[in-house]
């Protein structure tokens, strides 16, 4: 099982070779690197992307347009939704919680709220790079390689930590996430750069 921190920074406002903020709609190139023993994400302008050292490939990288933070909601009390639920999951990186992880960024995927970028195979299993669409921030969810029979008590699981069985989740055991089964929710891609 892989055990590592992946605490990926948020996607930059600002061009990390130049400086110059980005403007909205503009084109921002992003790429993730393996660095001194952990993961770092560098977002680049065209000209920076293109005047980029070749030699130096990344691990992914993805290109966007960039879109400008909305500003932060204030704090209210209230139960997990999926998204916060991965986001305290994923931070705590606590490995009881692999499957969970996996369901929650499956759900939030059907939703439109992230985007798979890349599935990276490593010695003991794959990890899948989302990309969470509003914020820019990058998730590395490692994919347990759930069978069709394990899924409906990892859907119950999710449910008690959720709270309810709201957002897609049969608390009746049904074998599908929003109708999706696992392994046919996270194709192959490749990355576009």
């Amino acid at each position: 099982m892989l055990t590592q921190e992946w605490n990926i920074q948020s996607r930059a406002l600002q061009c990390a070779v130049s400086g110059r903020p980005f403007e909205k709609g503009e084109r921002v190139f992003s790429a993730l690197y393996w660095r001194e023993g952990h993961y770092s994400r560098v977002d680049l302008s065209a000209d920076a992307w293109n005047a980029r050292n070749d030699n130096i490939e990344p691990l992914s990288a993805w290109q966007t347009d960039f879109v400008p933070p909305a500003p932060p909601e204030p704090e209210t009390l209230r139960k997990d939704d999926a998204e916060s639920l991965l986001r305290r999951l994923v931070a705590e990186n606590v490995p009881g919680t692999r499957n969970a992880r996996y369901i929650l960024a499956l759900m939030l995927e059907r939703k439109k709220v992230v985007r798979q970028i890349e599935r990276q195979r490593q010695e003991g299993g794959s990890i899948l790079v989302y990309e969470h669409l509003p914020s820019g921030e990058v998730w590395l969810i490692e994919d347990p390689g759930l069978k069709l029979g394990e899924l409906s008590a990892v859907q119950d699981e999710v449910a008690h930590l959720l709270g309810s069985a709201h957002g897609g989740i049969s608390a009746e055991g049904g074998n599908s996430v929003e109708g999706v089964a696992p392994n046919d929710a996270t194709p192959e891609t490749t990355t576009s750069t």
